[in-house]
């Protein structure tokens, strides 16, 4: 009886447990994964171009270091090169944050006016969410006050 069970075991084909979904549906679901790879990237990348924008505006005085040692790397400059871009850097990032620093209280001022305008409009519990939303805003996006920054940095 142990032979005709391992025989007709054998001559027995393999039941498909499962079907194949159709390959219209495998193709979507394969879309579908791809398009959520590129979102989750494209949110990664840039929320690291703003966590390093945010670093740069908060620590201005190393942009230049840093920012001619990966030109150095990407370019196979020289040191001597790599000098000469920290001076010319050094200058003009000095000369645009200036002319930023020029700006910013007029945009803050600007920006605090149609902070309070809008929440004169909300109710209590929207103006609380309305004030994080701003100061999220201001962190993120707005100039630093330089004179707020240079209260903590005495030269």
């Amino acid at each position: 009886m142990n032979e005709s069970t391992q025989s007709s075991s054998k001559s027995i084909p393999l039941q498909r447990w499962r079907r194949a979904l159709p390959a219209w549906v495998q193709v979507c679901v394969l879309l579908l994964v791809f398009a959520s790879g590129i979102g989750v990237g494209a949110v990664g990348a840039s929320q690291y171009m703003l966590s390093r924008m945010q670093h740069y505006r908060e620590n201005p005085e190393v942009f230049p270091e840093e920012l001619s040692a990966k030109l150095q790397s990407r370019m196979n400059m020289s040191d001597d090169q790599t000098s000469k871009v920290r001076d010319i850097v050094t200058l003009r990032h000095g000369n645009i944050t200036s002319l930023r620093d020029a700006s910013a209280p007029g945009i803050l001022q600007e920006f605090s006016l149609m902070e309070q305008e809008i929440a004169d409009v909300l109710d209590p519990a929207q103006r609380e969410q309305w004030h994080e939303t701003a100061d999220w805003v201001r962190k993120t996006f707005l100039p630093t006050d330089p004179a707020a920054r240079d209260v903590g940095n005495p030269e």
